[in-house]
């Protein structure tokens, strides 16, 4: 089972957001209540002056666990609607099953093992009030991981955080990735259809930027604009394995979209790196975007792909960083001129050896 770095980071903001919710609800409910009243409240006194916290997190660990596979494994082939609201009332019911299978699970061992019971009465008071707790930070979480996925994992926590409310500079790898032929295509199969191919085929494309740490800045029209932030542990082979990959995945379901659209989409890309200024732009959209010459330059050999009869062009200062790489065929073209810059540049088409 391959657990990615964003199915990781999700899975660890699920277990430890139940583990801290429960030792919290733990606190509130029991932290400052006097020893001698529990005793008289409750049968057992053990229980709450020594394994109430561990209790607490044994059930986060439990409840946060499960939801993570149900979340990961379970939601994604359940929960198909792209409604938002849809989605967060389907997790909410799902949770519901969820939390009482716990629940049973923790009180079947704890009885067994400690000969443990609350009255009747005090049961219900503390099972009312963590359920409701417990509807609360599951709505909570549900609606931070939905956001999270649908604004992008990067830009999400860059946003929240203010990251770029002052502008600043990073080194970053783009990937211009476009549909070919794509008015051709619009104009033969209409509009409506042709948001249809879109969406299938950048529906293709996500668990490969997954699998690949690649973020999405941004989709104009018929082109995916993908980022990597470039540190020591950046391998640039994922760039090339994700445009390849991608090309794979849309040739393997050729009959699916020759019967449904009368075409075969592929698409072709650039990839250029370097230092660019990021910040966050707007008031009422707040939005984080990228300026320098990068994209601008990325997005110009992007056009060039036709006209030297290749699918993937890459600049010269991504050539000279995986240039040893052997797995890969290259081929320059010297001395291009390209709009918007005064000086030759050299590209290079890239292949599979």
């Amino acid at each position: 089972m391959y657990i990615n770095n964003y199915k990781a980071t999700e899975i660890a903001i699920i277990i430890c957001s139940w583990m801290l919710a429960l030792l919290l609800f733990a606190y509130l409910k029991f932290g400052d209540v006097n020893d001698a009243f529990l005793i008289q409240w409750y049968d057992k006194q053990l229980f709450f002056n020594k394994n109430i916290y561990s209790v607490a997190l044994a059930y986060g660990l439990l409840l946060g666990s499960l939801l993570s596979i149900i979340h990961l494994y379970v939601y994604p082939r359940i929960i198909q609607t792209p409604s938002f609201t849809k989605n967060i009332i389907a997790r909410s019911v799902s949770f519901l099953v969820c939390f009482k299978t716990a629940d049973i699970l923790i009180s079947l061992l704890y009885n067994g093992l400690n000969d443990f019971h609350l009255s009747y009465s005090n049961q219900n008071s503390i099972l009312r009030s963590l359920f409701l707790y417990a509807v609360i930070i599951n709505f909570l979480t549900d609606f931070f991981l939905l956001m999270r996925k649908n604004l992008g994992p990067d830009y999400f926590f860059n946003l929240i955080r203010g990251k770029y409310h002052r502008p600043r500079e990073e080194n970053r790898i783009f990937m211009f990735l476009d549909l070919a032929s794509s008015t051709t295509i619009a104009e033969r199969i209409g509009h409506i259809a042709y948001s249809s191919l879109l969406q299938d085929c950048f529906r293709e494309l996500t668990p490969l930027l997954l699998k690949n740490n690649a973020s999405i800045y941004q989709y104009v029209g018929d082109e995916a604009v993908i980022t990597w932030k470039i540190n020591k542990h950046t391998n640039r082979n994922q760039c090339l394995d994700l445009f390849f990959s991608f090309q794979k995945r849309l040739q393997q379901k050729k009959d699916y979209y020759s019967q449904t659209y009368h075409t075969v989409p592929f698409f072709r890309a650039s990839i250029n790196e370097g230092r660019i200024v990021m910040s966050t732009v707007g008031e009422l959209k707040m939005e984080i975007v990228y300026h320098g010459d990068v994209l601008n330059t990325a997005a110009r050999i992007q056009s060039l792909c036709k006209n030297y009869h290749t699918d993937l062009l890459i600049s010269e200062n991504f050539y000279q960083n995986i240039k040893e790489e052997k797995v890969y065929i290259f081929k320059c073209f010297n001395n291009i001129a390209i709009s918007g810059k005064d000086e030759k540049i050299n590209i290079y088409s890239v292949n599979r050896n």
